[in-house]
């Protein structure tokens, strides 16, 4: 009885101290929707409840764990926490209060997570099935910008990223045809323009597509995006709208502005629309960053009267970027066709005077 009383213990005491007993491994989530519009206005003050040690996110850093714990974390998440714990405003003007909230949470996740795997999840957890439909090839790009962000946040190397979920979100025709077609104004920008300056628009459709947005939260900031996304796409323009012609031809003076951070290379494609007049396309472009550039299109006269040239920058491939724009024409202005038909008559009406005094002369002879 005395042995089996010691076997026992020295059982007990080896499962206690022995460094390769099995530990319980668990995955923890750090993920949200956003709660800010494109400017970067919270939209309201509701994350600052998930954050505290009773809150959704605050009791998976703040609440002690004996297991080994695998963080998976969303750096859009991330990022809206950092943007709160340095000053932030709320869209109804009211104060705000979790900057300090904010700040003990991310103390709390680094002290947590210093010994711990951590790995980034796809940039603002989107659904995999609308991220595939809506920006096809985008996910390798959204998956290294989110781990670089919380690499940047961490002060170390991560783990591999996490794949999306593939939630089953509902969105509105509307608010689809939305998402697609900002998609594709910046595909097109992104042939003139720098990624980085593409950047937040991307990352910011990646949290539009998260499973956990309601319906009422996804149609506003899906509207808020598309005012965006229109700010963004007039950032290259052209301005110059009304112009009086009173030559034949003539180079109408236009200004093409480029608001980007980088230089960029363009097209300008000119079309009349009637035949009063023509226009040639002006071949690469080049606008400096910041900064606006005046070029000069030339044009030929046919016929006075009123035209327009609708005019719209391309990229090198001809396809187009920004706004179109109606220049408006007044032709004040005799054609060359014209004089050449007024000459003309008063020739043939010349011919006609010295003909017939001809034929007074020879009639006066023959008298």
């Amino acid at each position: 009885m005395r042995k089996l009383f010691t076997s026992l213990l020295v059982l007990l005491l080896l499962s206690i101290f022995n460094p390769n007993q099995a530990v319980a491994t668990v995955v923890v989530k750090i993920t949200d929707v956003t709660h800010r519009l494109s400017d970067g206005v919270f939209i309201n003050d509701d994350l600052v409840a998930k954050l505290k040690p009773s809150g959704e996110l605050g009791s998976l850093v703040f609440m002690p764990s004996n297991a080994v714990r695998v963080w998976q974390v969303d750096p859009a998440t991330i990022s809206e926490i950092v943007v709160m714990s340095n000053g932030y405003g709320i869209a109804d003007g009211s104060a705000p209060t979790g900057q300090e909230v904010a700040k003990a949470w991310l103390a709390q996740f680094k002290k947590v997570t210093r010994f711990e795997k951590v790995a980034a999840i796809t940039y603002g957890s989107p659904s995999l099935t609308w991220i595939n439909k809506l920006s096809p090839n985008q996910l390798p790009y959204l998956n290294a910008v989110g781990k670089l962000e919380l690499e940047s946040f961490l002060g170390r190397v991560s783990e591999p990223v996490v794949s999306p979920i593939d939630g089953n979100q509902k969105i509105g025709t509307s608010e689809l045809n939305i998402i697609k077609y900002a998609q594709k104004q910046l595909n097109l920008l992104a042939t003139v323009v720098e990624l980085k300056e593409l950047e937040p628009y991307q990352l910011r459709l990646a949290q539009l597509l998260n499973p956990d947005l309601n319906d009422k939260e996804l149609k506003r900031l899906v509207n808020d995006f598309d005012k965006s996304i229109t700010k963004l796409r007039s950032k290259l323009k052209i301005t110059g709208g009304k112009f009086t012609v009173t030559a034949a031809q003539q180079e109408l003076p236009i200004t093409v502005v480029n608001n980007f951070d980088l230089p960029v290379k363009l097209k300008l494609s000119i079309r009349p629309i009637n035949n009063k007049v023509v226009a040639s396309p002006l071949e690469q472009i080049e606008v400096a960053a910041k900064s606006k550039l005046q070029v000069m299109l030339p044009i030929e006269v046919f016929a006075s009267g009123d035209s327009q040239l609708l005019a719209q920058l391309t990229n090198l491939e001809n396809k187009p970027v920004g706004y179109p724009l109606n220049i408006k024409l007044k032709l004040s202005v005799i054609s060359p066709i014209t004089t050449w038909i007024t000459s003309g008559a008063a020739i043939l009406l010349f011919i006609a005077v010295l003909l017939q005094s001809l034929r007074r002369v020879r009639s006066k002879g023959v008298r």
